[in-house]
């Protein structure tokens, strides 16, 4: 009888132990209920091995805590780094075209407002070209649209540079989440071997994959070890186990001196340059709409700029001005289209009298057949292809698709990456409401083993005086 009393006190000393730590979870979990990347953590109970005892049946010896896990949905886990990196992606570009309003259709003294204007100045002049003031005013008007291809070159030029600033600070919170991932395996390792299990670790691990998806849209793989790496798109390792690479950025004199990427690789060996636009994440995104849609919007305006400049050129340079004298060329150009829109000038040796009306000598103030081909080539095509204003409809129809469809996107992965996001909280956040039963349980178990400890002391305490 005394062994049973004495039992029975071991078996609920091993309880109390297990309770006690039940509740501490559940305290924990509700003190954490607003942390960040935080994952609920469940303490795992399982009864102890019953022993031989009142003949032939078999005593329970009370119940010990196995271990602290943490509540996570693999299944919602794996989906999460693509969903974190496509999202991230598709709103960064969509955030960098929506940025630009140099292609606005509707900006006043936009490139569409003034070819329009520059041509109507031309139409004017046709009506009466030996008119002083109407040459006046197609000088002006002819300033009016260096100016504004100067403009939009520069909101290119500049929203560009822009994204290159960017790219230098995501570069370095890069390279911090990668260090951190692998110092986080090695400590995680350290922990587990000492026989922890290192939960809070865990969380910081997954909060640094996190935001390498989000950065590079690179994706976790696991190894036997339990050690998180990290392969950017396409398969090359940024983290493997307790290494990490890195990345650092370099004049590109191919893309105007624009940065390129240069990837050190985990494995130590020397750097190779890597494609930004091959990134998905952030650092994707910040490509895409860096050498994407605003590169192109360059060059094309770039190629118009040139194009009508040399057209015009061509023409003034083909007639008379009202001295008789051959036209000088209108616009001052590069060599090439390259940097035309930020380069191109009003010629400083054209005045409004030099502008060649006539395609006659002696020039006759009523000669407007000079002026009447240059107003022919709003309709006719440039060198390019296709006549200026509808290239320039064109470049602006264009980019605006290309930022509408970019919104579109990132509109559609927001809610994918949210609804993934809500499913990893359903499972992994902390309810209150639910950890307030589970503490209470707890504390009603461990009351009611105390309990029972003390009627077992009192067994004794009655078995003792009857033995005395």
């Amino acid at each position: 009888m005394g062994a049973d009393l004495f039992s029975l006190l071991v078996q609920s000393g091993n309880s109390l132990g297990a309770h006690s730590a039940a509740m501490s979870v559940a305290g924990n979990n509700v003190a954490n209920a607003n942390t960040p990347g935080y994952s609920r953590q469940i303490a795992n109970l399982a009864a102890n091995p019953g022993v031989s005892s009142l003949g032939a049946g078999n005593v329970g010896t009370g119940v010990s805590l196995v271990d602290i896990t943490q509540a996570r949905d693999q299944f919602v886990e794996r989906q999460i780094p693509n969903a974190l990196a496509a999202q991230s992606r598709s709103q960064t570009e969509s955030d960098a075209l929506n940025a630009l309003t140099a292609l606005n259709p509707d900006l006043e003294g936009g490139l569409p407002t003034e070819i329009g204007a520059f041509y109507s100045s031309l139409q004017t002049w046709s009506q009466n070209p030996g008119d002083p003031a109407l040459r006046q005013n197609v000088l002006g008007s002819s300033q009016a649209l260096v100016t504004s291809f100067n403009q939009t070159a520069t909101s290119i030029s500049a929203a560009r540079t822009g994204l290159d600033s960017s790219i230098l600070g995501k570069i370095n919170e890069v390279n911090s989440a990668a260090q951190s991932l692998a110092d986080l395996n090695k400590q995680i390792q350290i922990a587990k071997s000492a026989g922890g299990q290192a939960n809070d670790l865990m969380d910081q691990r997954q909060a640094a994959v996190d935001t390498l998806a989000t950065l590079t849209g690179a994706t976790p793989y696991t190894d036997g070890a339990g050690n998180v790496s990290m392969a950017l798109p396409g398969g090359t390792s940024l983290v493997v186990d307790g290494s990490a690479g890195s990345f650092s950025a370099v004049p590109d004199p191919a893309n105007g001196g624009l940065l390129k990427l240069q990837l050190n690789r985990a494995d130590g060996s020397p750097p190779t340059d890597w494609d930004g636009m091959s990134l998905g994440g952030t650092m994707g995104g910040l490509f895409a709409a860096r050498d994407g849609a605003l590169k192109t919007a360059a060059d094309s305006v770039d190629n118009l700029a040139f194009n009508m400049a040399t057209t015009m050129n061509t023409i003034q340079q083909s007639g008379y001005d009202v001295s008789s004298n051959p036209g000088v060329a209108m616009f001052s150009l590069p060599a090439g289209a390259g940097g035309a829109a930020s380069q191109i000038r009003i010629n400083p040796a054209l005045t409004a009298l030099g502008l060649a009306a006539s395609t006659t000598t002696p020039a006759s103030t009523g000669d407007n057949s000079n002026v009447l081909a240059m107003i022919s080539t709003q309709s006719a095509p440039l060198l390019g292809g296709a006549n200026p204003v509808a290239t320039i409809q064109t470049i602006v129809t264009a980019f605006g698709t290309s930022a509408a469809q970019a919104q579109a996107l990132a509109s559609h992965d927001t809610a994918m990456a949210s609804n993934l996001q809500n499913l990893r909280d359903a499972t992994s956040g902390v309810s209150i409401d639910e950890e307030m039963v589970n503490l209470t349980k707890a504390q009603r178990a461990y009351e009611a083993v105390a309990k029972v400890i003390s009627t077992a002391n009192q067994m004794l305490d009655t078995l003792m005086s009857i033995a005395g």
